[in-house]
């Protein structure tokens, strides 16, 4: 029989990839107000995770082995819900015995002492990463046998992710697009999240994980190797530009270290050139 996969967040852009390739579970998903898109074999609930007794009802119906908790990791969603959620997963997993998977984000620091490795003390300096710091601190201490994954930019290849996109359509406007050349980040194709999550969630690992890819970019770089994948012409109007020099407040170097997934797991992160290759693959 196939274990039984919770994904929270199922209709966001990593969670519906998690269920689409989910064929070795038993997949459902949670949903707040978003609709899904409907796929083959999944279950959607609405659920309000910040609420206990709705998730006590959920995970009465859906009896879980596994959760991975996608959902409030949106930077322009409701911030506030962020460490709540993830308080009331993880006090529930842990008394369920579920199996806790939840995902933070590279932006826990403050991208100024990279490479950042799991024992790195985290430091943020914006409300989400913030946020996202906070819901770590209840799930490590709410959830000792939890993994916390933390990763970087997603992007898709089969077809624009939501900022591929827009930088796409930038292309047929004379709106100025600034891509920076001082904020690095380890972009990590979402297929390849998604093969590590779900090995990640039929082993034994626990505590701090951090799930990227190998190589680190600036802004600049990647929108022009994503833009050339897409045999899209950059034109005038995106332009190079600075954090330092727009003085925002952002951080600059959230290169990650994941020697350890790298070790740990069987699914290679891939480098951004391998992850093209794997395009050209037949699509399971």
């Amino acid at each position: 029989m196939k274990p039984r996969l919770l994904v929270t967040g199922g209709a966001g852009f990593l969670g519906t990839y998690l269920l689409k390739q989910a064929k070795a579970f038993t997949a459902s998903g949670t949903l707040h107000r978003t609709a899904a898109t409907a796929l083959p074999d999944i279950t959607f609930h609405v659920c309000d995770l910040e609420q206990p007794e709705e998730v006590r009802i959920l995970l009465d119906r859906v009896r879980p082995e596994i959760i991975i908790h996608t959902a409030c990791s949106d930077q322009g969603g409701n911030l506030s819900a962020i460490p709540p959620a993830a308080g009331v997963m993880a006090i529930q997993s842990a008394e369920r015995h579920i199996r806790f998977i939840h995902l933070s984000t590279d932006q826990v620091f403050d991208g100024t002492a990279a490479p950042y490795h799991e024992t790195s003390p985290t430091s943020p300096i914006n409300p989400y990463g913030q946020a996202k710091a906070q819901a770590e601190d209840l799930v490590r201490s709410l959830n000792p046998q939890a993994v916390i994954v933390r990763t970087s930019l997603l992007y898709d290849l089969r077809s624009p992710d939501r900022q591929t996109y827009q930088l796409i359509q930038t292309t047929q406007t004379k709106e100025l697009y600034r891509l920076f050349t001082d904020e690095f980040r380890c972009p990590i194709w979402v297929e390849n999240l998604v093969d590590a999550l779900l090995e990640l969630a039929n082993n034994t690992y626990t505590g701090i994980l951090h799930l990227c890819g190998p190589e680190s970019f600036n802004r600049w770089e990647l929108g022009m190797k994503l833009l050339r994948h897409f045999k899209v012409r950059p034109t005038a109007n995106i332009q190079k530009g600075t954090i330092k020099d727009l003085g925002l407040v952002r951080p600059a170097n959230l290169t990650l270290d994941s020697s350890i997934a790298q070790e740990f797991l069987q699914t290679p992160l891939l480098a951004l050139s391998e992850s093209f290759q794997e395009t050209q693959k037949p699509h399971p």
